[in-house]
């Protein structure tokens, strides 16, 4: 299909008077960065209408979770980052979906392939790629620009969204002609400045110089494995002052970086130098100097926010999949009637979790202290879900990550599992056995923790979680996430497709993205559901060709 940007905007336009034409919006959104950044596009555009959203977070929007919301009584359901796999079970005549996940594949006789499914904006029905030419967040941006062109304000957490999402992951930037249009709106407001050619690495804002050189993965992929002396030596070769001189600007600071600059502080020129070293340094390594410029890309910083996590896309977007994770943790957010104003509601309320990332979101220059012990924390669990892996578990065509060899399912949160999937595809030095072949997909299971029932949440309550209808016939539900290098797509490999075939035949759901995909599978189906994953994924490689056609 060619790219259809015009049909794109059109269909923007199209959701954006749907929103205007309600009274009361219900705004059902996923846990990661993307979710929670489109979660807050809609709550900003919605609160400059007048209107005043409930927000529900979830984590996959099953049979469950498309039965409780079909009982929710608000004008417009607009879900966000979600939806597109579920979009003809939904009751069309009160939802709208903004998503950029797959909705159908090869092979599947839908009538979805014949419905305009004109309530749902999303890049694939334009012939745009979901997984890198924009994300939910994007989605749900340009249903609020259309909706106000005030709302071009919110440009930022579409693109905090989009990193967030790794759409920048590919070519180290956001491209095509949707991000560009992103872009140009933040840019032209004065929230962004876009950084070319400089290395993208985590910590630009809150590692030191040094730190956020030694501690790079991208560099030790490379064979680059720089200790803090050899780079903090590099420095002084370049005749670069990390030091800093005097006071600075109260701001989110450890105590390195009070004392240190960060990378994102030296000028361009010091950032040059140091770019001719490390090419340097890998030429008296014995590695092709070029391959520094193969990491150079774009850094999205917002320089109207303080200097920290809040300032750099990448880093924004850990702190939102940091809080994220841990929302449904929490009391539910409570159901708010149509008027009351959030900014007075009781303390009591407005620090309920979803309710307190959203306003980080939409007031990035107060980021709360609870985001950022949520990073902490987020750190540290995913140190030891990694130290969990005590077993890889290869098949023909597919591995799976266990936390032994005798038990498929990994010993983890389910809010964290993609994430650990997605390190453990990406480490560069691997424990001895626990070695990743890049050839193939990476998958892990773990319980799909529920800690409140998903009626009783929805409807906005705690009470009588025992009696939901929804929780007595769905039994323990497994949670899949899985991973694969994007060269794989070019082979004629499609992880989404893949895990949705898989899933549909042991009584699962599953879907996502052609690189990044999950599902959800009754407990005592997981070895099933690992046989037909792998008999999918090599039925996949049999039908393509070298050229990567079918």
């Amino acid at each position: 299909m060619r790219e259809d940007l015009g049909g794109f905007l059109e269909r923007a336009k199209h959701l954006a008077d749907i929103v205007r034409s309600a009274g009361t919006v219900a705004v059902v959104s996923h846990i990661d960065a993307d979710g929670i950044s489109s979660a807050a596009i809609a709550r900003g555009a919605l609160e400059r209408m007048g209107l005043h959203p409930r927000h529900i977070f979830l984590k996959s929007l099953g049979e469950p979770e498309v039965e409780a919301i079909s009982t929710l009584k608000e004008d417009l359901i607009w879900i966000c980052d979600l939806g597109a796999s579920a979009y003809s079970r939904l009751n069309l005549s009160n939802c709208i979906v903004t998503d950029h996940h797959q909705f159908f594949g090869e092979g599947q006789a839908s009538l979805d392939l014949f419905s305009p499914m004109d309530r749902m904006l999303n890049p694939l029905l334009f012939g745009f790629k979901g997984s890198s030419h924009l994300s939910g967040a994007g989605c749900t941006y340009f249903v609020a620009k259309y909706l106000d062109p005030s709302n071009e304000e919110l440009s930022y957490l579409a693109i905090v969204g989009a990193v967030g999402d790794m759409q920048d992951r590919e070519g180290h930037k956001l491209e095509g002609p949707l991000h560009a249009i992103v872009i140009q709106d933040a840019v032209g407001k004065g929230i962004l400045t876009v950084e070319p050619d400089e290395l993208p690495f985590f910590g630009w804002t809150t590692r030191t110089a040094a730190s956020m050189i030694a501690y790079s993965n991208e560099l030790k992929a490379v064979g680059c494995a720089c200790g803090f002396h050899d780079v903090r030596d590099m420095f002084e070769e370049g005749g670069i002052a990390t030091y800093r001189k005097g006071k600075v600007p109260p701001a989110y600071r450890d105590q390195q970086t009070e004392r240190y600059l960060t990378w994102s502080e030296l000028d361009r020129n010091s950032r040059n130098i140091m770019k001719v070293l490390l090419r340097d340094k890998l030429e008296k390594n014995g590695i092709d100097p070029g391959e520094l410029d193969k990491l150079l890309g774009d850094v999205y910083l917002f320089p109207g926010y303080p200097q920290g996590p809040s300032r750099e896309a990448k880093e924004f977007a850990t702190v939102l999949n940091a809080s994220g994770r841990y929302i449904l943790n929490e009391a539910p957010v409570p159901k708010q009637a149509d008027g009351v104003d959030t900014d007075n509601m009781e303390e009591k309320d407005r620090d309920i979790p979803g309710e307190i990332i959203i306003r980080n979101c939409l007031d990035p220059v107060n980021l709360s202290s609870s985001a950022l012990d949520n990073l902490r924390v987020h750190r540290e669990n995913l140190r030891e879900g990694i130290s969990r892996i005590a077993h890889v578990d290869r098949l023909k065509n597919v591995q799976c990550l266990q936390s032994d060899k005798d038990s498929i399912r990994l010993e983890v949160n389910d809010t964290i599992l993609g994430i650990i999937v997605g390190m453990m595809l990406d480490q560069s030095t691997p424990r001895p056995g626990l070695e990743i072949d890049p050839e193939l997909p990476v998958i892990a299971m773990a319980v799909s923790t529920e800690d409140r029932n998903t009626m009783s949440y929805i409807a906005g309550s705690t009470d009588a979680a025992d009696e939901s209808p929804v929780a007595n016939k769905t039994g323990v539900r497994i949670k899949v996430s899985g991973r694969m290098k994007r060269d794989l797509v070019e082979r004629g490999l499609n992880l989404g497709e893949a895990m949705k075939q898989a899933a549909l035949k042991v009584n699962g759901t599953g879907g996502g993205h052609d690189v990044a995909a999950g599902a959800t599978i009754p407990e005592k189906k997981m070895s099933a559901f690992k046989k037909a994953l792998d008999k999918e994924i090599g039925g996949q490689r049999s039908r393509s060709t070298s050229s990567a056609r079918p």
